[in-house]
């Protein structure tokens, strides 16, 4: 019994399949493939301890077997063979593939879950599978909560956070709760097939199954409850100011922060407006750029300091708009893929006010200052304005008022310092972009003129 396939395609299945492999597991499943021939389609199947995953393509013909081989052994066959049409032939259960014969391993068994009565629908648009590989990078592989290593599925859409970031994409879903491992394998595919979600409970616990044509993924939910996210998400009332820029700004912004060195531990960078009301200035260490965007909102000293690393997660999910609100609570940004939700980093609210000098108490002078004076002949003088003796001042109190007034003072001298070097770098900032605009105009002349 013999079935043809296409060498090419089989070997990028194998990849994702390959995902499910322990090569070091002494359970003999986790590294076996089965392979499965019915109902005009043939089926290559590979499993872990919490997933399964299936393979499945058409072929011509009523050959019909079922064989257990080892993964690696089946994978070599195929990468050594050189023919684009693979031959993969049945012989009472000895399989040949291509040009190698592979024997069956024997005392392996390989269980389906069972789907169960009651089983959550769901429909799967397309490109879903590219949804869970934008919500992968917020997840925490290393929580000891074991339900934060996942993605959670619930009727608004996929849900993912590791504590300090949240993103949520919405998808119609047809399941209350349902929190899956990490779909590394699923990811693999790189499908783009619409699909189906199916969930149900059996006596193990929660199951899932997601298919397309092509693909089947079985999987064991997660036990634990997920935190509840929407009380994070900030209301619109709350989010008094925005600032948003186009598609292209932000891909540029994206290659600045990649330069940017790293500052730990927090990496700060500082978006404010600039004195030319359609520039976002962005402030990263002794590095600076700006970007066109557009303002909503009172921005007047104000400005917005985030993590780097998050500033580069919220700009490769492709948002262009940020919404914040006064005070140190979460922002918003939209425009991209889902809702990304970050905490900004503190911001200690600025004093405007000069610093009022610290006043001392004179103390009352002591018994041991008073000194006796002794005058040698009393002269008798008429005083017209008597003027009152000052109290004896204790010098060292004299000295300390002294220091806390220069302390302010300086204090002062550097505000006054770092609002002029933040002008300076404006106006180097203004002609820069002045320059890069001039150079444009002239390029688009020459085109013109050429033209012409």
């Amino acid at each position: 019994m013999k079935t043809e396939m296409n060498k090419n395609e089989l070997e990028r299945a194998l990849i994702a399949l390959g995902k499910l492999i322990s090569r070091m597991s002494p359970i003999p499943e986790h590294k076996s493939l089965l392979v499965e021939c019915k109902d005009g389609k043939v089926c290559f199947s590979t499993r872990s301890p919490s997933e399964q995953m299936t393979f499945r393509t058409a072929y011509a013909g009523e050959v019909e077997f079922r064989c257990i081989v080892g993964f690696d052994e089946f994978r070599d066959a195929v990468r050594g063979y050189r023919n684009k049409v693979l031959e993969i032939e049945d012989n009472e259960g000895v399989l040949r593939v291509g040009e190698r014969t592979l024997f069956p391993k024997s005392g392996v068994e390989w269980r389906v879950p069972d789907e169960g009565e009651h089983c959550s629908v769901s429909e799967l648009p397309k490109d879903f599978v590219a949804l869970f590989a934008a919500a992968s990078p917020l997840v925490d592989r290393n929580n000891p909560r074991k339900v934060l290593q996942g993605i959670n599925l619930c009727r608004e859409g996929i849900t993912t956070t590791n504590g300090k970031e949240l993103l949520n994409i919405y998808v119609p879903l047809n399941v209350d709760d349902f929190t899956i491992p990490l779909p590394l394998a699923l990811m693999q595919t790189k499908t783009t097939e619409a699909g189906m979600l199916c969930t149900w409970t059996d006596r193990t616990g929660k199951m899932c199954r997601i298919e397309t044509e092509h693909w089947v993924w079985y999987a064991e939910g997660l036990e634990g409850n997920y935190p509840n996210w929407k009380q994070v998400i900030p209301s619109q009332k709350a989010l008094v100011r925005s600032v948003s820029f186009l598609p292209e700004r932000g891909q540029q912004l994206e290659i600045f922060l990649k330069n940017v060195p790293d500052q730990p531990p927090h990496n700060p960078v500082e978006l404010y407006q600039s004195d030319d009301p359609g520039y976002l200035n962005i402030l990263a260490g002794e590095m600076h750029t700006s970007i066109a965007a557009e303002f909503i909102g009172n921005w007047n000293n104000v400005s917005i300091k985030l993590n780097k690393h998050a500033l580069l997660r919220l700009l490769s999910e492709g948002h262009t708009k940020i919404e914040a609100g006064d005070g140190h609570f979460p922002i918003l940004a939209t425009g991209g893929t889902g809702r990304y939700i970050t905490i900004p980093l503190y911001q200690p609210q600025k004093q405007n006010q000069e610093p009022k000098p610290i006043q001392t108490q004179t103390e009352e002078p002591k018994m041991e200052n008073n000194e006796m004076r002794v005058v040698s002949a009393p002269v008798q003088t008429v005083v017209r304005n008597p003027e009152p003796v000052p109290e004896a001042v204790d010098p060292m109190e004299e000295l300390n008022h002294g220091i806390d007034e220069l302390r302010g003072r300086l204090k002062l001298l550097l505000d006054e310092t770092g609002v002029l070097t933040r002008k300076v770098k404006e106006a180097v900032l203004k002609q820069k972009q002045k320059e890069r605009d001039f150079i444009l105009a002239k390029r688009a002349i020459e085109r013109i003129k050429m033209a012409i």
